[in-house]
Formats: C-alpha cells, sequence, structure tokens
C-alpha cells in the first residue's frame, strides 16, 4: 500500500475543499491504513486523528442490513417475510401494499414512496411515530418498480430488530457489531457517545451566496450538533481505527458477523436504478458515463468502477459526510469522514483512494467534482436569481399580519405554529424555527435557524388564511386553532 501517495492525495484534496477535519480507513488484503487529517474544528487547534468520533450518516444502513441478516441467520426471519408478520400496525397510503411490504422491499427502497425528508427535522417523532406518519406518503412510482430512496424504510427494519429480539436496535447493534468487532468507539447514536472531547464538530458554510442546499465551497463555521439518535438509517457514529474493524469484516465476505450465503444476499443487485442523473448518484454517474451498471443492493449501492464490481454507500446528515466502499474481488476496501455537510470532497475521496489502490492514475477527481460542484450551484442560483427577478414585494398581502397566526396541521408533517414576534411573522416546526419574510402578496419567505443546512422554504397564504402551503414540496397544512 502506497500510504505517501495517499496522504498526499488525501491532504490535497481537503485542502482544495476547505475541509477543518477528517478522516480515513484503507484496506488493502492485510494492510491497514488509518489516518486523521486537520482539526476537531475550524479555528481550534485540537487535530483529528484515527479515533477521533464522527457521524456517519446513511453509511448506517449497510450496519442495519447486517443485523437483518443475523436475524436470517438464525432462523428468525426470513428476507421475503412479509412486514405485518412482526408489526401488525404497519400502515401504508395503499392498504394493499402495506399487507404485501416484505423485508427485502424496505432494505433495497423499492416501496416507491415519497421522500419526505422534512419529518426528520421535527426532531420530536420517534420510530414509531415515524411509523404511523407513513400512511401519508403518497407513491411517488408504483410499488416494486422503481428505486425511490427514503431513511423511513430502514425505521421499520430497526423496528424489526426490536419486535424479533425483543432488544432496541441501539442495544442489539452495540452487542452484535461494536462488540462483536472490538469497534469500542463506535455509537449508535449522539446519546450513547462517551467521548465529547474526541470528537469533530459539524461545520457548513453561512456565507448566503448560494442557498445551503449547494453550498460546496467556501468557508466553513463550526454549527450546533443536530444529535441525532436512535436512527437505523444514518446515527452511527464512529471512528477511523474503529471502521477498519468493518472492513475487514465486509472484505471476509462478513465474518465474523455473517454466513456467506446471507453476506452475498446482502451485496447482491436488487433494484435496478432507471434514472441516475436524477438520483442521489447524480454528481457520481455524471463524472462515470462508462458505468455499465447502478443498482442498489441491501443497504449498498453495487455497481461497476474500471471493470470491477464495487459496493458503495455514502451518508450525509447535518455537518458531516462520509463514504464506505469495498471491492470483494480486489480484498480492497476504504472509509472517508468529513466534518461538512455539504461538500463532494468524500465522493472525489472515494475515486481517488480507489484509483491509489487499483494502480491508476488518469483522473484528477478533485479537480473534476469541484467542477461539478460549481456548474450545480451556478444553476442553482441562476433559477434563485430569476425568481428573486419574478418577486414583486410591493403586492401588499390580503390581510393584517395577526391573521396568518395560529396552529396549521399537516397529515404527514404534523403541526406547525405562526406567531408574531418583532413586528413579524415566525414559524416553528420541532425544535425548529423560522422567520418569515414577505416576499409578495400572501407568500412569504421562511429563514430556517438550521444556518447552513436547510434551504429557506416558500410559503403561500390563502387569502383568507386558513390554509398555508410549503411550496417546496407541496405540503398544504389546514388552520387547526
Amino acid at each position: 500500500m502506497n500510504t505517501q501517495q495517499l496522504n498526499e492525495t488525501i491532504s490535497k484534496t481537503l485542502t482544495a475543499w476547505n475541509i477543518p477535519g477528517a478522516a480515513v480507513a484503507v484496506v488493502q488484503g492485510d494492510d491497514v491504513f488509518t489516518q486523521g487529517y486537520g482539526v476537531l474544528e475550524a479555528g481550534k487547534p485540537e487535530t483529528v486523528n484515527a479515533d477521533t468520533i464522527f457521524a456517519i450518516g446513511s453509511t448506517t444502513k449497510a450496519f442495519t442490513s447486517a443485523l437483518i441478516g443475523m436475524l436470517v441467520d438464525e432462523g428468525k426471519l426470513s428476507w421475503d417475510d412479509l412486514v405485518i408478520q412482526y408489526i401488525p400496525e404497519f400502515e401504508l397510503y395503499d392498504d394493499w401494499v402495506a399487507r404485501h411490504v416484505t423485508v427485502r422491499d424496505l432494505l433495497c427502497h423499492r416501496l416507491g414512496l415519497e421522500r419526505a425528508q422534512r419529518l426528520y427535522y421535527h426532531r420530536g417523532y420517534d420510530q414509531r411515530e415515524l411509523m404511523r406518519r407513513m400512511k401519508y406518503l403518497k407513491p411517488a412510482v408504483g410499488f416494486r418498480t422503481g428505486f425511490n430512496y427514503a431513511n423511513q424504510q430502514y425505521g421499520i427494519a430497526g423496528l424489526l430488530v426490536e419486535a424479533v429480539t425483543g432488544k432496541s436496535w441501539d442495544d442489539f447493534i452495540t452487542e452484535r457489531i461494536f462488540n462483536a468487532l472490538n469497534m469500542s468507539r463506535s455509537f449508535s447514536g449522539h446519546d450513547r457517545i462517551t467521548d465529547n472531547k474526541n470528537f469533530a464538530s459539524p461545520h457548513a458554510v453561512l456565507d448566503e451566496t448560494y442557498p445551503a442546499g449547494v453550498r460546496f465551497l467556501g468557508e466553513m463555521s463550526a454549527i450546533e450538533n443536530f444529535k441525532l439518535t436512535h436512527e437505523p438509517a444514518g446515527s452511527i457514529h464512529t471512528s477511523a481505527n474503529d471502521l477498519a474493524q468493518w472492513l475487514k469484516a465486509l472484505l471476509n465476505n462478513g465474518a465474523p458477523l455473517l454466513q456467506p450465503n446471507t453476506f452475498n444476499e446482502l451485496t447482491t443487485p436488487q433494484v435496478v436504478m432507471q434514472d441516475v442523473l436524477n438520483s442521489e448518484l447524480a454528481p457520481l454517474a455524471y463524472l462515470q458515463p462508462a458505468t455499465h451498471f447502478w443498482t442498489y443492493a441491501l443497504g449498498w449501492w453495487a455497481m461497476d468502477y474500471r471493470g470491477e464490481k464495487v459496493l458503495m454507500h455514502g451518508g450525509q446528515m447535518p455537518g458531516y459526510n462520509s463514504a464506505v466502499a469495498f471491492f470483494p474481488q480486489r480484498k480492497l476496501a476504504l472509509a472517508v469522514m468529513v466534518n461538512v455537510h455539504q461538500t463532494l470532497a468524500h465522493a472525489a475521496l472515494f475515486y481517488a483512494i480507489s484509483d491509489i489502490l487499483l494502480d491508476k492514475k488518469d483522473r484528477d477527481w478533485s479537480t473534476e467534482f469541484q467542477m461539478v460542484a460549481q456548474g450545480y450551484m451556478a444553476q442553482v442560483k441562476g433559477q434563485v436569481d430569476e425568481m428573486r427577478l419574478k418577486r414583486d414585494p410591493n403586492l401588499p398581502p390580503s390581510n393584517k399580519l395577526d391573521s396568518y397566526t395560529g396552529t396549521f396541521s399537516n397529515d404527514l408533517f404534523g403541526e406547525m405554529t405562526v406567531i408574531i414576534k418583532d413586528d413579524s411573522l415566525n414559524l416553528k416546526y420541532g425544535v425548529n424555527t423560522a422567520t418569515l419574510e414577505h416576499w409578495q402578496g400572501d407568500t412569504f419567505l421562511a429563514h430556517w435557524n438550521l444556518k447552513g443546512l436547510m434551504d429557506d422554504s416558500m410559503i403561500a397564504f390563502s387569502p383568507n388564511s386558513k390554509t398555508m402551503t410549503l411550496l417546496n414540496d407541496r405540503a398544504e397544512y389546514r388552520k387547526s386553532s
């Protein structure tokens, strides 16, 4: 393993993307490389090392699918068992679909439901409440006809673990994976972390030149930690040294955690991605037109790269991003963690590190991904600028501000409360708040308190102020009080 080349490439990439702190784990055969880079928090001297804890977001999903695999090995459930066998109260928009959803369906994102990611920003809903609200998720495509990524499905998988074992997902993953692999600095959620000193602080770009969702480049500032807990879709916090143990198990066909046949099922493509350029993998697909297949297995994207099968998953959550990947035939694996939310540095490093391990030197991945980021930033900013040009701020509201106050309710997302504070409208959703800037007529722009993380939301009130609609996700709320 060329550790000098790894260090040089990783350091150069992190500098180019202005990443405050990062950690990397690489396994090649019997060789293991782990390293920390940068600092825990921008502007402070404490440095990252291979034991520094990061949040890894949706790379958690592969751990959850492995837990389900263990239950398959023990004969406690099967991949094609119906979810309602274990969770009778499971409901969806379509009763027939709800009665036919299998464990496999959950783990490969083929329920065909809308994503409704804003539910997770409420932060007051536990997994059972999130499941209850799934009956209001509308179909985006037909059941089992396509790939529709949604975190709620892995939340149900966590509830399956609880139903079958009698233990919480948190306790089961701690016992059966973290303890089994000696991952002593891995935690199921922020609430279980025992070391808050060697912990990478989350960061975001606060400069409002670009919308929050596309601030891939710029000066990074430390932000408040989202403190995600008990989330089978994305709440694991871990270190590079610990992830090296996970990578070893992946390269050993799942041993000592799983039987070979079960691990093979986890890593076998289940659903073909038909529209990759409009999916979560769009930046990768744009730079990899030669890829022959883009599929999803059970907790892993499965695809080819330079003629090699590779299993990969990214993990984004507020203030952090990560990527975990392995080439099963080559016995190569890698994990990258950064303490920045909006970035493509982790994707650039996935390819750059893979190329070093595969002895390829024909691409400058950092530069290529920066070009993608700059193009996307310019495109979105252009759309926002065009919207601002069409604005008529002199068009007055239909009513006085106090007529817009009250509690508004939506079956899927829950309640939002509008009040007057400091002579302007303010919005409350769960633990989050927003200031409403008058846009034009009965339309307001909500500036959320989650600076650098949550895009502003355009909100339109009806002239009689009995309803309000969040235009970003077309969700209508009716005034209930």
